[in-house]
């Protein structure tokens, strides 16, 4: 192994510095991105909820609404048929 002076031992430290320095600037980086899509994915979550009840609300609704339009339906033709009745 060759024996290294003075300044090549204070260019490598430089060297190993300033890539610790990037690293360190690209981690802190990677955390904000982190955070700012985990804020991202529950605000979401959150709106996926809020509409999942709005739907579940609606298709009560629409369930009511066919409940009461079959009950309608029967009734007019039991009225219709019993028409057809008298008139035969």
């Amino acid at each position: 192994m060759e024996d290294m002076n003075r300044a090549q031992v204070d260019d490598w430290r430089n060297g190993v510095e300033s890539r610790l320095e990037e690293l360190t600037v690209m981690s802190a980086k990677q955390n904000s991105d982190i955070h700012y899509i985990k804020d991202s994915v529950d605000e979401i979550k959150n709106l996926v909820k809020e509409q999942n009840g709005r739907v579940r609300v609606n298709e009560s609704a629409i369930a009511r609404i066919q409940g009461v339009g079959g009950m309608i339906a029967i009734v007019f033709s039991g009225f219709i048929g019993w028409l057809f009745k008298l008139r035969g």
